[in-house]
C-alpha cells in the first residue's frame, strides 16, 4: 500500500504545494541551470504527474520567476535595518551581491526580469525607505530607486553571467581582455601601467566603489541647494542651453 497521499508510489497532485514545488525547481536550477527546469523533471523529482503542476504555475515563465523571487525573499530574510540609511543601503547591495553569487545560473537568466513577488517587494520597499530615510522627497526616492536598482543589478548581472561559464570559456574572456588592455598601451603611453592595474583590480572594492558613489549621489541630492533637482528634463540644463535643441 502506498503512503499516505500517494497512489501507486506517486504524490496526489493535491497533496502538493507552491513552496514545495519552487524548492525542487531551485534545486534543479541549481544543479542543472534553468535550462533543467522542466514541469516533467519537477513531476519525476516530486513524485507527481507533470499536468499536477499547472495547478500552481500556468506556465514555465510564471514558476521561473518565482523560483528567482527566492533570491530576493533570502536577501530580505536577511535584512535588518540599523538606523543608518548609507551604511544599510550599502549591506542590502552586497547582500544582493552575497545571495546573487550562490544563485549566479539563475541570476543570469533573470537579467532584469521583475518578478512580482513577495521577496521582489520587501527588497523594494526596503530600498525606499532607506532613501526616504535619507532625506529625499518622494519624487528623488522613485529616481535613486530606479537608479540604484539598474545599477545594482546591472552590475550582479554581470557578475553572474561570468560565473555561468565554464573555466575554459573564463580563461579565454580573461585572455582577450588582457589583449585588449596590451593593445590600448602600445597605442597610448599615457597608458602603459594599465593592463598590469586592470589584472591588479579587486572585484569586491570596485562594487563597493560603485555602490558608494551612488550614496553620495543620494546624499548630494538630499542636502544640495533648494533640494537640487534631479538630473533630468529641462531643469537639468546648463545655463544658456536650448532645451528644444536635441
Amino acid at each position: 500500500m502506498g503512503a499516505a497521499g500517494t497512489t501507486g508510489g506517486r504524490r496526489r497532485g493535491s497533496t502538493l504545494t507552491r513552496e514545495q514545488i519552487i524548492e525542487a525547481a531551485v534545486e534543479i536550477s541549481t544543479a542543472e541551470g534553468p535550462a533543467g527546469v522542466s514541469f516533467r523533471a519537477l513531476g519525476t523529482r516530486l513524485g507527481v504527474v507533470a499536468t499536477a503542476l499547472y495547478r500552481h504555475f500556468r506556465d514555465k515563465d510564471e514558476l521561473m520567476l518565482a523560483l528567482a523571487d527566492q533570491i530576493f525573499v533570502e536577501i530580505a530574510g536577511r535584512f535588518a535595518p540599523s538606523g543608518d540609511w548609507a551604511a544599510d543601503l550599502r549591506r542590502l547591495a552586497l547582500l544582493g551581491r552575497e545571495v546573487g553569487r550562490r544563485h549566479a545560473v539563475t541570476l543570469a537568466w533573470l537579467g532584469y526580469r521583475n518578478t512580482g513577488g513577495p521577496g521582489d517587494q520587501a527588497v523594494a520597499l526596503a530600498t525606499l525607505r532607506l532613501l526616504l530615510d535619507a532625506g529625499l522627497t518622494q519624487e528623488q526616492a522613485v529616481f535613486h530607486y530606479e537608479l540604484f536598482t539598474d545599477t545594482v543589478m546591472g552590475l550582479l548581472t554581470v557578475d553572474a553571467m561570468r560565473e555561468s561559464l565554464d573555466e575554459d570559456l573564463r580563461r579565454r574572456d580573461d585572455a582577450a581582455l588582457a589583449a585588449l588592455y596590451a593593445t590600448i598601451a602600445r597605442n597610448e603611453p599615457r597608458a602603459s601601467r594599465i593592463p598590469a592595474l586592470a589584472i591588479a583590480t579587486d572585484e569586491d572594492a570596485l562594487f563597493t566603489a560603485q555602490i558608494d558613489l551612488h550614496i553620495q549621489a543620494v546624499r548630494a541630492t538630499a542636502t544640495g541647494p533648494g533640494r537640487a533637482p534631479l538630473p533630468h528634463g529641462p531643469d537639468a540644463l546648463p545655463p544658456g542651453a536650448d532645451a528644444s535643441c536635441p
